[in-house]
């Protein structure tokens, strides 16, 4: 039998001492879990006069860190466990959500640092362009306390900078559990989108694990381009502030972000508006984390930021990071083409006929939307013949399944399209059979689109 070598033997040596180190951490959360006063658990590095130092130890986070004369002894944190010394570290933890449509910037590619956000709710950052790995389709990854959160529900509409704009995805899985606090929304197809962080266009190359000082950045919201150390990995206590007022307190695992550079001064690392923003290196591209909290005192310095692991995030939503390969093979419509007009019915909306003119395929350079140029034009004409929806809310999606009902929305929609002029184009509106078998106006859309081309339009949809 052949001797082990020294690498093999130092090898096997580091890995369990961190399987007695991760052991121990463990050991000291099963402890304190139960601790209203304790924050969070992980391993990171010693701090001494509030200054993070270069030694690695395991540490207790608190809400109040108290001088040891003014202490119960029942209640002191132990110093040391199954052989490993104890920190502990004042701090706690909550969301970071910001009130939305307070950004108009008008850019019209989705990024990594890109807003997002539902109706009536608060907003947050696009993490990544993420794959759906079941349908293959590419959607948002973001904070579940961002695209879901208790008020939200599945295939809820989701937008960029503003809700008045076109939405950009639909929500469809979430999760928030001691695995991340995360939610996939596939995109519209309306905006365009490229997997690359905001700013520095550094394209996200692949996935990797946190670890301990290792230098990342993420494009936020509110803070824009931020740099920041990986000063702590474990699992932390994130406060989730509830509609009713209510609190709830979470469990996630993940990593602790300090300042790149304590002693030079610097903006926040993170506020509210920054969730669900991705932490990159930025030598590699890897993605590490998706940004889920801050500091719960709201401390000017932003003194820290935490991210839950994109690999478990990941593999738990079933999705892989999108690449450029992605983006060329996933169909994006032209720039010209897409829609500019909410798709919300506004009082006293007006359409001219010629708005909708198609043009035929003679005209080699021209296409145009059938989903984006009959909206406005449907709205109008739904409007002239029902004016008690006047004040409804409507979206590309469900209008139709909500308010005319799943068994009668094509033959509703067909009355509709009939009373218009706009759609009357060489008699290229489907039988009423074909609308009714369709329950959204976007499959409408596509059958319309299908009786343009048979007439030899160039139409997208």
């Amino acid at each position: 039998m052949s001797r082990p070598s020294p690498t093999e033997s130092t090898t096997a040596a580091q890995t369990a001492a961190m399987d007695a180190r991760e052991a121990a951490l463990e050991a000291l959360r099963d402890m304190y879990c139960n601790r209203a006063d304790v924050t969070g658990y992980d391993i990171g590095f010693k701090r001494i006069g509030g200054l993070a130092t270069t030694k690695v130890c395991l540490r207790v986070h608190v809400d109040a860190k108290l001088p040891e004369d003014e202490l119960d002894p029942a209640t002191r944190i132990v110093r040391l466990i199954n052989g490993f010394p104890v920190d502990v570290v004042a701090s706690t933890y909550k969301v970071h959500r910001d009130q939305g449509d307070s950004q108009n910037t008008g850019a019209t590619t989705l990024l990594s640092g890109s807003p997002c956000q539902r109706r009536g709710a608060k907003a947050g950052t696009i993490g990544a362009i993420a794959m759906d790995r079941a349908t293959g389709k590419p959607g948002i990854l973001s904070n579940w306390h961002v695209l879901s959160s208790p008020e939200g529900a599945d295939s809820d509409l989701v937008y960029g900078h503003s809700t008045a704009a076109l939405p950009i995805a639909r929500l469809k899985k979430s999760m928030l559990s001691r695995h991340g606090d995360a939610a996939f929304a596939p995109l519209s197809g309306a905006t365009p989108w490229h997997p690359t962080l905001k700013q520095l266009n550094l394209p996200l190359t692949g996935v990797a694990p946190a670890a301990l000082g290792r230098i990342l950045c993420k494009y936020g919201r509110t803070t824009g381009l931020t740099r920041a150390r990986v000063d702590g990995i474990g699992t932390y206590k994130v406060v989730h502030t509830l509609p009713n007022g209510r609190r709830k307190t979470v469990e996630i695992d993940g990593f602790r972000l300090i300042p790149q550079d304590l002693a030079a001064p610097q903006a926040a690392l993170s506020l509210p508006g920054d969730s669900g923003a991705c932490w990159i290196d930025p030598d590699t591209g890897d993605a590490v984390g998706l940004h889920m909290a801050g500091e719960g005192d709201d401390w000017p310095e932003g003194d820290c930021a935490l991210a839950c692991h994109m690999d478990r995030v990941l593999e738990c939503l079933d999705l892989r990071l999108a690449t450029l390969s992605d983006l060329h093979s996933t169909k994006q419509a032209p720039e010209a083409t897409k829609p500019v007009n909410a798709l919300h019915m506004v009082p006293g909306i007006n359409s001219s006929a010629a708005a909708f003119a198609p043009r035929t395929v003679s005209d080699t350079d021209q296409i145009f939307s059938v989903q984006g140029n009959i909206w406005t034009e449907f709205l109008k004409t739904m409007l002239a013949q029902h004016p008690e929806f006047v004040q409804i809310p409507f979206d590309i999606e469900d209008a139709v399944a909500d308010y005319f009902g799943y068994g009668t929305s094509g033959e509703a929609l067909h009355a509709i399209v009939l009373a218009s002029p706009a759609f009357l184009r060489d008699g290229a509106v489907p039988d009423q059979a074909v609308l009714t078998r369709e329950v959204t106006f976007r499959g409408v859309c596509f059958r319309i689109a299908e009786a343009y081309r048979a007439r030899g339009y160039c139409v997208t949809a």
